[in-house]
C-alpha cells in the first residue's frame, strides 16, 4: 500500500517532523495566546526541513514535503485549543491534561477524515489556489539555494529567543511583573509577565495593515470614546470597572461577526460540499470516523451522547467549510465556526459550560486541521508526494503535539496567567463571557447587530473579516493593540518596498524564539513545583 517506511516516507522525516510538531505547537500557543492569532506555519516549516535535511545527507523535495507536513500540525492543533480551553480556567473549573489529550485527538483526527476525502474535487478538479500550501511548494522546489532564507529564519529565532532570555530570566529588560501570577515562591526567579515583547510586533507584521488597523480601531472606539461616554453618564468612577462593562460590546461583535461570516461563506461552502462528500469514495470511512469519535468522546469526558453527536456534527459541518475557506481565502476563521456551534448549543440543549467548552475546542480542532490538511495537500499535489505518506505524516505530528499541549498550557496557565495582561487569549475570553451569562445581555447584544451590520460593510467593502479584528481590539489590552498596529504598519512599508517575503521569515523567526524561551521558562517554574 506504499506505507512502508522508505523514501520519501523515511523514518528520519517522521521523528524529526514529531519534534518539529512539538516546538510548533509550543510556541504557536504562547503567540496565540499573547496576539488573539496563529499564522499559517507552513513555510516556516518547509524551510527548517529543507535545512535539517540537507544537513542530514540527500533528500528530495518529497521527503521535505513529509517532514515539513508532520511539523506544521501542531500549530494549528494549539489554535484550536488555546482559543477555546482557557475559558474553562477562566470560569474557575478544571480539566486534565488526559483530557486535553483526547480532544485534541478527537479533534484533529476528525478534522483529517472529514476533509481528506474532498482532496480530489477541491485541489485537482476546483483548483483551489490554496495560497501557503502552493508558495510551500515552490519554495521546496527552488531548495533555498545558498540557505539564504534559512539564515534569516534562523538568525531571527536567535533573537527572540536571546530577546525572551534576557527579559525574563535575566531580567536586564525592564518588564511589567503581574504579582498575581507568582503564586510560588519556586516561581519567582522568572520576571514573568513583561509587556515588552517582539511578538505583537512580527505578529501585526504578518496579520497585514488591515487587520491591525481595524484591531486598533476597535481600542481607539473603547478607549477614547466608550469609556469617556461611560464615565461622563456616571456608571463608575473607576476606568477598570468601565472598562468590564465595555467589553461585552466587543465580544458581541464577534459573536455577530461569526454570524454573518458563516451567512455569507460558509452557507454556500456547505451546499457545494454537501454534493462534493456524496461523491466522496472515502465518505463510509469518515462516517465511521463519526460513530467513534462519539463514543470515544463520551467515555472519556462523560459528556452527554446527545452533545457528543452535536459536536461530531459540528465538527463534520465546520470542518468542510473551513477546508473550502481556506482554499479560497487562504484564511481559516476556526474560532468562528466554534463560537457558532457552540453559541447553538447553548441555545437549544443549555448545557454544562465546562462541555460547552469542550465541544466548541473539538469543532475549533477540526475546523484547523482542516484547513492545515488541505494547504499540505495543495503542496503535495504540486509535488507529486502521494497523499496517503501525507496523511501518514500528518498523523505522527498530531499525535506528538497533543501529548505535550496540554502540560504546556497548564504551565502557562500557572506562571503567566491566561487572560491576563501578558496572555490576553482574547477568543477564550470571548467564549468565557459568552458562556457565564445566563442569558445574552443587552450590551452584547448590542455588540452582535453591531457585529453583524459592520461584517456585511467589509464584505461588501472586500475588507474580509476585519470586523473580528475590530471587535477583539475592543476588549484586549490597548498595550497589545498598539505594538500590533506598528507591525502592521511596518508590513504596509515593507510591501510598498517589494520586502514582503524576508519580513515574513524574519517575523516569523522572531515569534517561534521567543515563544520556545517563553514556554520554556513556564515549564521550568511549573515542574518546579513537582522537583521541589
Amino acid at each position: 500500500m506504499g506505507l512502508k517506511l522508505r523514501p520519501p516516507l523515511t523514518l528520519r522525516a517522521l521523528l524529526m517532523g514529531a519534534i518539529l510538531s512539538i516546538f510548533v505547537g509550543m510556541y504557536s500557543a504562547f503567540a496565540g495566546l499573547k496576539i488573539g492569532g496563529v499564522y499559517w506555519p507552513i513555510l516556516t516549516t518547509s524551510l527548517v526541513a529543507l535545512a535539517l535535511l540537507k544537513l542530514f545527507g540527500k533528500t528530495d523535495p518529497n521527503e521535505v514535503n513529509i517532514l515539513q507536513t508532520a511539523a506544521n500540525t501542531g500549530g494549528l492543533l494549539a489554535a484550536g485549543l488555546i482559543f477555546t480551553i482557557p475559558a474553562i480556567w477562566m470560569l474557575g473549573m478544571d480539566i486534565s491534561t488526559w483530557d486535553i489529550f483526547w480532544i485534541s485527538i478527537i479533534g484533529g483526527g476528525i478534522g483529517l477524515a472529514f476533509s481528506v476525502p474532498l482532496r480530489k474535487q477541491m485541489i485537482e478538479r476546483d483548483k483551489l489556489p490554496y495560497p501557503d500550501g502552493a508558495a510551500a511548494a515552490s519554495l521546496i522546489k527552488a531548495g533555498d539555494r545558498g540557505g539564504k532564507h534559512a539564515r534569516w529564519l534562523f538568525g531571527a529565532i536567535g533573537v527572540g529567543a536571546a530577546f525572551s532570555f534576557i527579559r525574563d530570566y535575566l531580567a536586564w529588560i525592564p518588564a511589567y511583573v503581574n504579582l498575581e501570577t507568582l503564586k510560588s515562591s519556586l516561581a519567582k526567579p522568572f520576571s514573568l509577565g513583561s509587556s515588552i515583547s517582539l511578538i505583537p510586533f512580527a505578529g501585526g507584521y504578518l496579520i497585514g495593515p488591515r487587520f491591525t488597523f481595524a484591531w486598533f480601531l476597535g481600542a481607539i472606539a473603547t478607549y477614547f470614546l466608550i469609556v469617556p461616554y461611560f464615565l461622563m453618564l456616571g456608571a463608575s468612577d473607576k476606568f477598570s470597572v468601565v472598562i468590564e462593562t465595555a467589553k461585552p460590546i466587543g465580544v458581541g461583535i464577534v459573536f455577530g461577526a461569526a454570524i454573518a461570516y458563516f451567512i455569507l461563506h460558509g452557507l454556500r461552502a456547505l451546499s457545494i460540499m454537501l454534493k462534493e462528500w456524496d461523491k466522496a469514495k472515502q465518505s463510509r470511512i469518515a462516517g465511521m470516523a463519526i460513530i467513534v469519535a462519539t463514543g470515544i468522546l463520551t467515555i472519556i469526558t462523560e459528556m452527554n451522547v446527545v452533545l457528543a453527536v452535536f459536536a461530531m456534527m459540528g465538527a463534520f459541518v465546520m470542518a468542510f467549510v473551513a477546508a473550502r475557506v481556506t482554499g479560497e481565502m487562504n484564511v481559516d476563521p476556526l474560532e468562528i465556526f466554534a463560537f457558532l456551534v457552540m453559541l447553538i448549543a447553548k441555545i437549544v440543549f443549555g448545557f454544562n459550560a465546562l462541555y460547552l467548552v469542550v465541544l466548541a475546542a473539538i469543532v475549533a480542532i477540526a475546523a484547523g486541521t482542516a484547513g492545515d490538511v488541505m494547504q499540505d495537500l495543495k503542496t503535495g499535489h504540486i509535488l507529486k508526494t502521494r497523499p496517503e505518506h501525507q496523511i501518514v505524516a500528518q498523523l505522527v505530528g498530531l499525535v506528538s503535539a497533543a501529548i505535550v499541549l496540554g502540560t504546556v498550557l497548564f504551565a502557562l496557565q500557572y506562571t503567566y496567567g491566561i487572560g491576563s495582561v501578558d496572555l490576553p487569549a482574547p477568543q477564550a475570553v470571548a467564549l468565557k463571557e459568552i458562556l457565564s451569562q445566563p442569558t445574552i445581555p443587552l450590551m452584547m447584544q448590542m455588540g452582535i447587530v453591531l457585529g453583524i451590520v459592520l461584517t456585511l460593510f467589509t464584505n461588501y467593502m472586500g475588507w474580509g473579516i476585519a470586523s473580528i479584528a475590530f471587535g477583539i481590539g475592543m476588549y484586549v489590552p490597548i498595550e497589545l493593540s498598539f505594538p500590533l498596529f506598528i507591525g502592521g504598519l511596518i508590513r504596509h512599508v515593507a510591501d510598498k518596498r517589494q520586502w514582503t517575503e524576508k519580513g515574513r521569515v524574519l517575523s516569523a523567526g522572531a515569534i517561534a524564539g521567543e515563544g520556545i524561551v517563553g514556554v520554556a521558562l513556564a515549564l521550568m517554574a511549573f515542574a518546579a513545583l513537582f522537583i521541589l
